[in-house]
């Protein structure tokens, strides 16, 4: 057996073990692996969501989903409603402060829907109303939608640098589609992505101006 043989072997047997660990996960009833043809498409249909925006509040950055299309590997669950959603996972800046973030306690939002220098749309919280009155389109505030981590993968050999994603829903439609059948019972979606050497992910970088993937120092680059 080849030395590259082996490695193909050996990444099969990962990402087969990766897998299982995560269709173990209670609410996940579907787990796929995505290919170059798929990232390719997930890349566009996010670029997109970031170039749009949320027209909302001001400028979207997914950090969670730029580390994972910048993977090794590149794997998608679907879950239903027992899945143990992940909490907290939106963060908004202005000129380099947070200024606000999502909550799903009541009591919380409840509170500052009392206050007079805070503002409450939906589950998110601003904090400091001010800053969103004196954001432009020139000095926007920034959603930043935070990286999860994966523990189930984290033990598994072989693997480093795990990641969950919470894609936008231009790539949920489109994993839906691929997947095709039992979608009544997927209400979300994530992306999970991990390597299998010890290099460290590049998340990727968006421009209004620019769709070609621009790699910069190996960080994400936020322009806060």
């Amino acid at each position: 057996m080849t030395s590259s043989m082996g490695k193909m072997i050996q990444r099969i047997k990962i990402i087969e073990s990766a897998k299982n660990e995560l269709e173990s996960v209670k609410g996940v009833c579907k787990v796929i692996s995505l290919d170059t043809i798929d990232i390719g498409k997930i890349k566009k249909l996010e670029r997109l969501d970031e170039q749009i925006g949320c027209k909302t509040i001001g400028r979207k950055y997914n950090v969670g989903i730029r580390r994972v299309l910048c993977s090794d590997v590149v794997l998608s669950f679907m879950v239903n409603k027992e899945y143990d959603w992940p909490l907290n996972t939106i963060k908004l800046f202005h000129k380099g402060k947070m200024i606000g973030e999502d909550t799903q306690d009541q009591t919380i939002i409840n509170k500052f829907n009392e206050c007079n220098d805070s503002f409450v749309m939906g589950n998110i919280i601003f904090y400091d109303k001010e800053a969103l009155r004196k954001s432009d389109i020139d000095d926007p505030i920034y959603m930043i939608v935070t990286e999860q981590p994966c523990p189930q993968l984290e033990p598994i050999l072989g693997i480093y640098g795990t990641v969950i994603g919470i894609p936008s829903s231009y790539t949920h439609d489109y994993l839906q589609l691929k997947i095709g059948s039992d979608q009544k019972q997927m209400l979300g979606s994530f992306l999970v992505g991990f390597n299998i050497d010890k290099r460290a992910s590049a998340p990727f970088s968006i421009d209004d101006n620019q769709i070609d993937m621009n790699i910069k120092d190996r960080k994400c680059q936020l322009p806060l």
